[in-house]
């Protein structure tokens, strides 16, 4: 500690405290002038949005999908299940046969001919 160099006492300038005040409450008021231009700035930011959205900017287009369509669409996305679909309907079993006959529509041919007996 004794290496260390000794320090001056700090004495404040003369009238610092004075106009310290002053100088404070002047920075302080520049700020609020300034405020307007971001409150401006936010309501030509929303008057902007509105006009968009009114006028349809904003607004997707839809595409409207047939409801096999968008049953697919949901079996694909994996929303959906196969099952959850043949519970919705109301003849599952018909649309088990048409799933069948597209996905096997050789397998009549195969059993409706009739084989001699092999044996």
């Amino acid at each position: 500690m004794n290496q260390l160099p000794k320090l001056k006492n700090f004495e404040a300038p003369q009238g610092y405290f004075d106009k310290l005040p002053d100088q404070i409450l002047a920075k302080t008021k520049t700020k609020k002038t300034q405020n307007w231009i971001g409150y401006a700035a936010a309501a030509v930011l929303v008057l902007g949005m509105a006009i968009a959205w009114q006028s349809g900017i904003l607004t997707p287009k839809t595409q409207n999908l047939s409801s096999e369509e968008l049953a697919l669409l949901y079996i694909e996305s994996q929303v959906w299940t196969a099952e959850d679909i043949l519970s919705m309907a109301e003849d599952p079993n018909a649309i088990l046969d048409q799933i069948i006959e597209e996905e096997l529509p050789l397998a009549e041919e195969l059993w409706a001919e009739e084989e001699p007996n092999w044996f």
